[in-house]
């Protein structure tokens, strides 16, 4: 497993991107699954919002008990594409605690 794989944690996920709108499986799931190349046993599914046509409808984040597997993107077309996980966490600490912003209105 690489480096950045390794220091990829849940709460650096959520962080960045909060949490998922689908779940299927679950971290204690025993059965694995294989999608895309990826084998998982626990899938987070994203909806994204789109500003052009072409933009990503989906982030897909697959994990194999507590270890992050890959995050893909689903494009417009289709076409699954994965993300570089050192860009994922850059900036952020598993350790750290991010409170979710509130805005005053």
């Amino acid at each position: 497993m690489s480096e950045h794989l390794a220091t990829l944690r849940r709460n650096v996920v959520v962080q960045r991107w909060g949490t998922p709108q689908v779940t299927i499986g679950s971290l204690n799931e025993p059965r694995e699954r294989e999608e895309h190349g990826v084998v998982f046993n626990e899938k987070w599914v994203y909806k994204l919002p789109r500003v052009e046509p072409t933009d990503p409808p989906e982030r897909l984040v697959y994990w194999l008990r507590y270890d992050f597997v890959a995050s893909l993107l689903v494009g417009a077309d289709g076409r699954i594409s994965r993300e570089d996980p050192a860009a994922l966490a850059g900036g952020l600490s598993s350790r750290g605690y991010l409170p979710p912003t509130v805005s005053a209105d």
